[in-house]
């Protein structure tokens, strides 16, 4: 039920306080640090506002009626009470700055999330504030947008295609997928690059169903090609170290993030197949709840970090 009108700000209740404990407007007015008019128009706000009469003027002094008496109690008793929650609601906000839960797509938390926290530890250093404390949770794409919208991560970052139903994102980077094959494979072999159809009827180490990266191939498939079938996956993998060592035993190409394969490629252990009329450029973006602007706090100080680095 709402509040009527006639209910007064919770300050105004510290000035009839004051006058209770002190017996005088000149000394609430010390109290409080106002002047003693100043004290005076404030309790004729309350009474008017009210419609009671809570203090009885004199010569001798100020003292409260008998309703002010009942008033002051109940006063007393609401600002114990707004003093707990606004202490509480300080511990809440300064946790909000040193504290996330993060949530991030495999390649988001292996490649890229240990060099922005290093980075946004470092800076706290340098500057003298507190190191928030991130708790990051590795998992993939579908199941990070799930953990935001459940409000089990306060922060998410996702590979895959498209703005999620109810959330607020932000691009934080870009990658490209690659097609990876091991040395000798006929396409390292292969003098002009593969197409969208050779690929797609090609069956691929993949990762798992809601995978970014696999949702990111599908969609780049269907818009080289239309509405097809993309062959049935040679093997389903969870993870980009599991993907490259099969691909490396010879299970058959993959598409992966050039971020995660890029020891790989220098290395020699992979190779990278050119392939045409297939843009497999992708947005990384970080996901939230609320409000349009990123929360106030660690999640903002976070995604302003990775805008300044980038």
């Amino acid at each position: 039920m709402p509040l009527s009108s006639r209910m007064p700000e919770l300050a105004a209740f510290d000035v009839l306080l004051a006058i209770a404990r002190t017996g005088s407007l000149g000394a609430a007015g010390r109290e409080l640090g106002l002047t003693q008019q100043a004290v005076s128009a404030r309790l004729a706000s309350i009474e008017a506002q009210t419609g009671v009469r809570l203090v009885q003027r004199s010569s001798r002094g100020s003292q409260l009626t008998q309703a002010g008496v009942v008033v002051a109690e109940w006063a007393d008793q609401l600002l114990e009470v707004a003093q707990r929650v606004d202490a509480g609601l300080a511990a809440l906000r300064s946790e909000s700055h040193t504290r996330l839960t993060v949530a991030a797509s495999l390649t988001i938390a292996e490649q890229l999330m240990p060099r922005w926290l290093v980075s946004l530890h470092a800076d706290a250093r340098r500057r003298g504030v507190p190191t928030p404390e991130v708790i990051l949770t590795a998992a993939n794409s579908e199941d990070v947008i799930g953990a935001v919208r459940d409000g089990s991560a306060e922060l998410g970052f996702i590979e895959s295609p498209g703005t999620p139903r109810g959330l607020h994102t932000r691009v934080v980077a870009r990658d490209e997928l690659i097609v990876v094959v091991p040395p000798g494979h006929k396409w390292d072999r292969r003098s002009t690059p593969i197409g969208p159809a050779e690929l797609n009827d090609t069956p691929l180490v993949s990762r798992e169903a809601g995978s970014g990266t696999r949702e990111a191939l599908s969609t780049a498939l269907r818009r080289a090609l239309g509405d097809t079938t993309q062959a049935a996956p040679a093997i389903e993998l969870s993870s980009a170290a599991a993907m490259r060592a099969a691909v490396a035993a010879g299970a058959g190409p993959a598409v992966m993030s050039r971020l995660a394969v890029e020891d790989d490629l220098t290395l020699g252990r992979l190779r990278a197949v050119p392939v045409a009329g297939l843009d497999l450029r992708r947005d990384l973006r970080a996901v939230w709840s609320g409000t349009r602007t990123p929360p106030a706090g660690a999640v903002r100080d976070l995604l302003g970090h990775i805008a300044a680095a980038r």
